[in-house]
């Protein structure tokens, strides 16, 4: 039992040190980026968060980082389709991850969302690396459509963060898809690209979300998603795997930007479940944000 604990405490060193080098790597790129490419606007600099604020993003970053790391063997874990209750019209909320991540992602958002009557909430998975956003959006589709006939439902929510946004705009935009999703809600997007980790070519989903890929322009090419359903993406300017964190500013939608909040964090943060949480709730498009965003840490 000892020599077992050992190779847990190992492991879950492991995971603390490569979540805080990665975040290293990550945070450095995003500010020798902005050395680079200065804004065009002087008051665009001084608008930043401050640095206290910034730091502390990257410590609650590293966190985020190191928990989702632990909650892996949680992505196993799977939820039965259960047919739509008569007395609650709620659509099923589909809930996609991003690159290198994993449907656990979302335990912390899906636990919130159950507390305030969300009953319906089926994350999917797709590959993580080394696969391809378009047929990710084919195994998305192939997911829905089984989440549709077991709930009776006609249409589905979807709750994406990171990639998992790019994949959902991919499935909207087929011919399945454009009557299958009433609202997509991204977190953290990289909707025009992101230029992080700029050494990564190997992976052909990293490819693919570099700023001016075919996929990325064809995504883009008279985009009808924001005319198929509600869409709302929601990122934040401390963002350091979206750089520059403009780029997840998606065409269309209705966006919303955060502060103080890393790539992973947007997460765990109230802030944005309050965001999320009332544009699922809202019968018609969605109108202007009401989640207060003072805080460097919405906690």
């Amino acid at each position: 039992m000892a020599a077992l604990a050992h190779i847990a405490m190992l492991l879950v060193l492991g995971i603390v040190a490569a979540s805080a080098l990665f975040n290293v790597y990550a945070y450095r790129g995003a500010a020798r980026h902005r050395r680079r490419h200065p804004p065009a606007c002087a008051a665009d600099g001084e608008d930043r968060t401050p640095w206290p604020g910034r730091a502390w993003a990257f410590a609650v970053e590293c966190a985020a980082t190191a928990l989702l790391g632990l909650a892996t063997p949680l992505a196993l874990r799977r939820r039965r389709v259960r047919p739509l209750d008569p007395d609650d019209p709620r659509p099923p909320v589909v809930l996609l991850h991003g690159y290198a991540q994993h449907a656990a992602n979302f335990l912390w958002l899906a636990r919130r969302l159950e507390r305030d009557g969300w009953r319906h909430l089926h994350p999917v998975a797709h590959a993580p690396v080394g696969g391809d956003i378009e047929r990710s959006a084919q195994r998305l589709g192939e997911a829905i459509d089984r989440i549709r006939r077991a709930s009776g439902a006609s249409r589905v929510d979807i709750v994406a963060h990171s990639m998992g946004g790019l994949v959902a705009r991919a499935y909207i935009r087929t011919r399945g898809g454009a009557s299958a999703v009433g609202r997509l809600i991204t977190l953290g997007t990289p909707h025009q690209g992101t230029e992080a980790f700029p050494r990564l070519r190997l992976d052909p989903m990293v490819v693919q979300m570099r700023p001016g890929s075919p996929l990325l322009a064809r995504l883009a090419a008279d985009d009808p998603v924001p005319q198929l359903a509600d869409c709302i993406s929601i990122y934040s300017a401390d963002d350091a795997v979206v750089v520059p964190p403009s780029r997840a500013y998606y065409p269309g939608a209705f966006n919303v930007e955060v502060r103080g909040l890393g790539h992973l964090s947007l997460l765990f943060s109230r802030r944005v479940y309050t965001l999320v949480r009332e544009n699922l709730a809202a019968e018609r498009a969605p109108a202007a944000a009401t989640a207060e965003g003072g805080a460097p840490w919405s906690r």
